[in-house]
This record gives structure tokens, C-alpha cells and sequence, in this order.
């Protein structure tokens, strides 16, 4: 090892890199597999979701009807206990005059902590969510509010808290914060009662999600045979009584709803439903890192090998001489192997102390917060001697063999230079490395440009300089004024009310044509006069609403893809009725709107229903003129602190808005471009190594080549000729198999770029490249020798 420096180092190197980035995998695989593991009981704990077909409509759904777990706990014997739960995002809290947003609100059963195994500091699980108005604080969140220090510190358990538009809970617990490794998470939990005493709910319109324990010994099987019988009945009824049909006529109609259980332990890896609780992750995602960490691994165990075997004529003498003195073979092997696993051990010790080092900046990239101490964790060191021993025998094990196999006979005669003529095996390697650097390649510029296209995609409406305010209902009666006073500055440009504003337009109500049976599921926007203006909308026929006309209270306006739906071609006169607000109105329709993504460019873009809403709503989208935002955002919460009453001031970029619904693809992207990066440097490894063994192979030839008047250049491209042609192969091998997996990926979105065939020309022109430069630099250097004392060694 130190009589070759600069092979040892090149050694360890890759091995290093390929280790560090294998064990890193295992860090972020070993993780994800532990989320919900905590529970107690979480083997028998399942959610329940709603699928089924609702007027044309695929229902894929995390989320219940409010009386669903009724049904479960009441009448079958199998379940043994039940809970709901309903998530409230940036949810505005005050204190006295201290004002606060909180992430994430969870409404929940009383049962909460008996259920889960989620801990209580202060208050006990069967009385803190007993009833209205109460509320469990977690300890970051009482550290916030009340500068809490732990239990026996100043308790703030019956302090008062100010919930949104006037709301009061009393503070009746304080919980641990929620593990990490939990598929949803809060920081205020408030009694579900708070809710449904407001709103009944029913069976069919998803508002909670619904969990239900079953005994022991029992299984979901056995639930659901029963369950499916009580649950037919009672929506049977609930669409006699609501919608005046029958289960069969609604069948009939091509609808259908029924329900599912998922194992709690399976939804954050192998759950991509609508309305989750929290984005999940995704058990490809896994198997895609997993792949990456053996690949990258066998990339570094394969340079061993070359460089190894690059090496082998240094070391034939020694081998003969042993040989020859009686070394038995399985000896040498075993000092072969031996010497593998020094250079192995070596780079694990330093793959460890890098890991320690950029732990935080892997923390960053994959939003997890590991600490050091996972290192020592039995299941990882298990993990890591594994990859000791699994990697020493696959670096060197064909050195090993290979120099071991030499004849002492041949090698003492000087004639080891024919037996080392041997290239299948490495010439496989080098194709096997290129062919995964030339996927990598592809892969990456893929999801780059899809990314590109998804941030720079026209989404129907002008989504840059906005500005969306959040929790406008704060502002109560002074929602006109506050709108009136942003309005009379020149930096506003306009500004509107919404329920909700793109990408997360989520409301969703039945609507049917007045006189007609049949119903539809729209998304439904609420908006005030000024939104066409704000968003710069584009009408496609009639008009938008206007204040100057007062019926247009009674009004609706769709989208070209709802029009498509009831197949109006002609809308005057036309009317819709629905019972999205309780209000029974019959809404004339005045005007369709050109299509626009008001939700993720993954989805298709869904039929939606306009109609005027209150001022104020739930948000306010402003559009500012052009530079010096922050000056503006500063102008903005002023007029917003002289008529919020200290509510808090939260807001988002429409246009940034829409890029988080893609941040998962984009950290992919980022990751992609990380593995490419290092499986590349290691493959130019590999081939510096088999330069290095051509050139020793080739010795005598240049020499003579040399002697009879070819140039630097012309061995340079004798040497790399071979290589191109293996480098070639490699990519006509990985061309298909790239287009399939980034084929496959792209089909998840829909709104997606075409295949980019460029893409594969590409990566062979920069594998190419790449591989020319690496060998080069050893090629350069075999010809610049001098012939001969080349001659004369051979």
C-alpha cells in the first residue's frame, strides 16, 4: 500500500465514495421503513379510505365521510376502537397580543391518546379532548407561546387561546412533539367535537380521516364482510334522504362508492391517495436509491479490480517466487483477499468520518434530521459490516483468483506478457460502468427539463407578481375597507378575494342542470368582482361578474372542461343548481372561462364552477406592480396590522406556490444529478486503471511503434480506439433501457415534455468525451517513455 502510493490513494478513493454513498442510501432507506413503527399496536392499526366513481369521476380518497366510524365501531365486534382526525393547515392562534401561525392543526376524537402512542407531558388521555373548546399544545409549541420549560416549569394548562375569527379553546395538555418518523404530525390538537357539532357531516362527503384498531387475532377480512353490508344500508339511505334517489338508481347511474383499508404501517411508503394528510413518499423511490447504492458500490469494487489487475505484472514475480518456494494457493488467495479488505476497512473508516461530517447537509437535501448517533444503532452497523464484507469479496476476489492463478514457471521466464492478454471480463466491466453512467445521464436530463417545463409551463393566467395573503376572514367587517385602503397605493395593481387560489383550488361539490337529473362533480372557486382582473383570466364567451350587476349573486361562471362535461354549446339562459352552500340557489350561467391549472400539473385540469363569495374569504390574491417586492410586502402588512386585529400575517408567491407542488420531483432531480456526478468520477476511475493495464500490456508494441516513427498522438488514439468502441456498446445498450424508465416516469404527469431523443446522442457524446480525457492522460504518458528502455525491460 504505501510502496504505491498513487494506486492506493486512487483505490481507496473510489471505494470510499461508493461506500459513503451506499451507507448514506442505507441511512435515508433505514429511515423511511421506520415511519409509524413507534405505536404499540401499530400492526393492528389500518385508515380507511373512499374509492369509487362519483358522475364520471374517479374518487381515490385518504378521507371519510364524518359517520363512517360509526358504522365500524358500533356494530361490528372485530374493531376495537376507532378515531378521526381532520387537518387544518396555517392555522392563525393569538395569545393576549402575541400572534402566531400554526402549521398544523389536527381536529380529533377525544380518544386521541389512548389510540396512538403519542405522549402526554401534562394532562391525562382520557379527559384533555373530552368535550368543546379544548386544545393540546405540543412542548416546542407551549416553549413558543409561553416560554415553557418542561414539566414542573409554570404549567399553561387553563390559558386561553384566540383561534380564528374569534374562536376560544382552553389549554388542557401538553404533548411531547411528534416523532419524525410519523406519517402526520402537529403542533395543536383541538377536540373534534369543536367541529362537528358545527358540522354534522354524513357518510359520503370526505372530511376526516378515519382509523379503526381491530382486535387481536382478527383480520381486516373479516371487518369488511360485515362492514360492507352496514355501510351499503346507511348510504342507501343517506341518498333517499339528501339526494332523492336509491342506491340502485345511483348505481345504475354509473356511480359508486365503497371503502378500503390501508395498514398504518404502509402509508407513508405505498400511499399516493387524494386529500393525504401529508405528501408520503413512495417505496420506488426506495427500490430507485437502493439500485443506485449497489450499482455505485459495484462501480468502486469494480476499479478495485482493474487497478488490481492493471498492477498484476508488478506483483507476478512475487507470486512466483512464493510458488515456487511451496506457497499453497489457497494462501495466496487469502492474502489477496486480505489485502482487499485493508483497502476496504480503510475507506469504510473514512466514508464513516465523512458521513459525520456532511450529515447536516444531507439532513438539508432530504428533509430528514438524522444525528450522529444512528451510526450506532445495531441495525446500522449490521448493515455496515454487511457492505465490509459484501464489498471485499466483490473488489477482491478476481484480483485474488487472478494473481494467484499465475504459473511461477511462466512468470519466472519472463513470459507472463501473453498470459495477461485476457480482456473479456474487464472489457464487460467497462461496458457494465458506462452503461449505468449513460443511464444516470439521460435520467437526469429528463427530469431536469421536465422540472424546467413544469416552472415555466403557461398555467392559463399570469401567475408572476402575485401575492397570496392568507387568513383574510380575520379581517371580519373590515374586509371592504382593507381591500379599499391596498387599492388607493399605485405599487398595488389589483387585488381579490378567493376561497382558495391556484394550485390548491380543492372544493368539490355535486352540480346538475336545473330540470335534468343527472349530477356532476365540480371543483368549486369562490371569488369576489375584481378576480378576472387580478389573475388575468381569459374569457372565451359571455362575461365575468360585475358589481354593477347585483343578480350576479345568483350567478355562475365555468370553466371550458365543465362546459365540455354538461355539453353546452350554447350556455344563455342555462341554470345549475347545487347545495354547496346550503343555500339551494339556482345559479344562471353567465360566462365559460378559458381552462386554467388551478391545481399540481400532475393532474389533468378538472371541471370547475365560479361563483361570487364574501369579502372577506379565506384569501386575497394582490398583484403588485413589478420591483422592490419587499417594499410592497411591508406596505401590505401595515395596512394589514391597522385592520386584522393582531392576526398573524401570512403569505405566500402565487408562482412559488405552484413549484412546491413539485418539490419532491425537483430534490429527485437534485439527487439524480448527485449519483450521475459520482458514478461518472468513478468510472473515469476505472478506466484510468484499465489505460494504466493497456499501457503495461502494450509496452513493447509502443516501443516499437515509437522506434518506427509514430507520434504521441498516434498511440494516444491506438490506446483509446478500444475503449471508444466499449464506451459505444455501453450506451447502444443503455438507450433503451433509459427511455423506459424515464418513459414510465414522465407518464405520472399530466403535463409532461416529449421523450427528448437528444438526450440519449447526448450522453454518448459526453461518456464519450469523458472516457477519452481519462484515458488519455495515462496514454500520453506510456508514449512519452522512452522506447528503449522499454524494449529492453521486455
Amino acid at each position: 500500500m504505501l510502496r504505491q502510493k498513487g494506486f492506493s490513494i486512487i483505490n481507496i478513493a473510489g471505494l470510499t465514495i461508493g461506500i459513503t454513498c451506499s451507507l448514506l442510501i442505507i441511512l435515508y432507506i433505514q429511515d423511511e421503513l421506520s415511519y409509524d413503527k413507534f405505536h404499540s399496536d401499530a400492526e393492528r392499526i389500518y385508515r380507511l379510505g373512499t374509492k369509487g366513481v362519483l358522475e364520471g369521476k374517479k374518487i381515490n380518497s385518504a378521507q371519510t365521510g364524518v359517520k363512517v366510524a360509526e358504522g365500524l365501531e358500533q356494530d361490528i365486534s372485530e374493531i376495537e376502537s376507532t378515531v378521526r382526525i381532520a387537518s387544518w393547515e396555517t392555522f392563525p392562534v393569538r395569545y393576549e397580543d402575541q400572534s402566531f401561525t400554526e402549521a398544523k392543526l389536527l381536529l380529533v376524537d377525544p380518544n386521541f391518546f389512548r389510540f396512538f402512542n403519542f405522549k402526554l407531558i401534562e394532562g391525562h388521555p382520557d379527559s384533555v379532548l373530552q368535550g368543546e373548546g379544548k386544545v393540546v399544545m405540543t412542548e416546542s409549541t407551549a416553549k413558543r407561546y409561553f416560554n415553557y420549560k418542561g414539566k414542573g416549569d409554570r404549567s399553561p394548562l387553563g390559558k386561553t387561546l384566540i383561534l380564528a375569527q374569534g374562536y376560544t379553546a382552553k389549554v388542557t395538555g401538553i404533548a411531547e412533539d411528534p416523532p419524525l418518523n410519523s406519517h402526520f404530525h402537529f403542533t395543536l390538537l383541538l377536540s373534534l367535537s369543536s367541529y362537528t357539532s358545527a358540522e354534522p357531516g354524513d357518510y359520503m362527503t370526505r372530511r376526516v380521516f378515519t382509523y379503526f384498531k381491530i382486535k387481536p387475532g382478527e383480520t381486516t377480512e373479516n371487518v369488511f364482510v360485515k362492514f360492507n353490508k352496514i355501510i351499503e344500508y346507511k348510504i342507501g339511505a343517506e341518498l333517499e334522504q339528501v339526494h332523492h334517489t336509491t342506491l340502485a338508481d345511483f348505481k345504475a347511474a354509473g356511480n359508486d362508492v365503497a371503502f378500503f383499508s390501508q395498514p398504518l404501517l404502509d402509508i407513508h411508503l405505498r400511499s399516493q391517495l387524494n386529500d393525504e394528510i401529508e405528501p408520503n413518499s413512495d417505496v420506488q423511490y426506495l427500490y430507485t436509491f437502493g439500485i443506485i447504492a449497489l450499482f455505485i458500490t459495484l462501480l468502486a469494487c469494480i476499479n478495485f479490480m482493474n487497478l488490481s489487475t492493471a498492477r498484476s505484472a508488478s506483483r507476478a514475480k512475487e507470486v512466483g517466487i512464493r510458488k515456487a518456494v511451496g506457497a499453497p494457493y489457497n494462501r495466496l488467495v487469502t492474502q489477496f483477499l486480505l489485502e482487499s479488505y485493508l483497502f476496504i476497512i480503510l475507506a469504510v473508516v473514512i466514508s464513516l468520518l465523512l458521513i459525520i461530517a456532511i450529515l447536516p447537509i444531507f439532513n438539508y437535501f432530504t428533509h430528514k434530521q438524522l444525528s450522529i448517533s444512528v451510526l450506532v444503532q445495531p441495525a446500522f452497523l449490521g448493515l455496515t459490516i454487511g457492505c465490509i464484507v459484501l464489498s471485499g469479496l466483490l473488489a477482491g476476489s478476481y484480483p485474488a483468483f487472478y494473481l494467484s492463478h499465475f504459473s511461477p514457471v511462466e512468470v519466472l521466464k519472463g513470459k507472463l506478457r501473453e498470459q495477461l492478454r485476457s480482456y473479456g471480463i474487464r472489457n464487460g466491466l467497462v461496458i457494465f460502468q458506462f452503461f449505468i453512467s449513460s443511464v444516470l445521464i439521460v435520467s437526469t436530463l429528463v427530469v431536469y427539463l421536465q422540472i424546467r417545463y413544469i416552472q415555466q409551463a403557461n398555467v392559463g393566467f399570469d401567475k408572476a407578481n402575485v401575492i397570496n395573503l392568507l387568513h383574510t376572514r380575520n379581517l371580519g367587517k373590515n374586509g371592504v375597507a382593507f381591500k379599499k385602503e391596498l387599492l388607493s397605493h399605485v405599487e398595488i395593481v389589483s387585488a381579490s378575494y378567493a376561497s382558495r387560489l391556484p394550485p390548491n383550488i380543492d372544493w368539490q361539490y355535486l352540480f346538475r342542470l336545473v330540470d335534468t337529473e343527472k349530477e356532476y362533480l365540480f371543483n368549486v372557486y369562490e371569488v369576489d368582482w375584481d378576480h378576472q382582473e387580478t389573475m388575468r383570466y381569459e374569457m372565451v364567451a359571455g362575461r365575468f361578474f360585475s358589481e354593477q350587476n347585483p343578480a350576479d349573486t345568483n350567478a355562475v361562471i365555468l370553466n371550458e372542461t365543465a362546459a365540455r362535461q354538461l355539453g353546452l354549446t350554447i350556455f344563455k339562459g342555462k341554470k345549475l343548481f347545487s347545495t354547496y352552500d346550503h343555500s339551494n340557489r339556482e345559479r344562471e350561467i353567465i360566462g365559460i372561462i378559458k381552462d386554467f391549472n388551478f391545481a399540481s400539473l400532475k393532474e389533468p385540469i378538472q371541471p370547475l364552477a365560479i361563483t361570487l363569495g364574501p369579502q372577506p374569504n379565506w384569501e386575497i390574491g394582490i398583484r403588485l406592480s413589478p420591483g422592490n417586492t419587499q417594499e410592497k410586502i411591508g406596505l401590505i402588512k401595515s395596512i394589514w396590522n391597522k385592520y386584522a386585529n393582531h392576526a398573524p400575517f401570512e403569505y405566500t408567491f402565487l408562482d412559488k406556490n405552484f413549484e412546491a407542488t413539485h418539490k419532491t420531483e425537483k430534490r429527485i432531480g437534485f439527487i439524480f444529478l448527485l449519483f450521475t456526478s459520482l458514478a461518472i468520477f468513478i468510472a473515469c476511475l476505472g478506466l484510468f486503471g484499465l489505460a494504466t493495464f493497456t499501457a503495461e500490456q502494450r509496452t513493447k508494441e509502443i516501443g516499437i511503434r515509437k522506434v518506427v516513427g509514430a507520434s504521441i498522438q498516434d498511440i494516444v488514439l491506438m490506446i483509446n480506439q478500444d475503449f471508444m468502441k466499449l464506451v459505444g456498446v455501453a450506451n447502444l445498450l443503455a438507450w433503451p433501457v433509459a427511455w423506459w424508465i424515464m418513459h414510465s416516469w414522465l407518464t405520472q404527469f399530466a403535463f409532461r415534455i416529449s421523450f427528448p431523443w437528444w438526450s440519449l446522442l447526448f450522453a454518448c457524446i459526453i461518456t464519450l468525451l469523458i472516457a477519452f480525457i481519462s484515458i488519455s492522460f495515462q496514454a500520453v504518458r506510456a508514449a512519452r517513455g522512452n522506447p528503449v528502455k522499454s524494449l529492453r525491460n521486455e
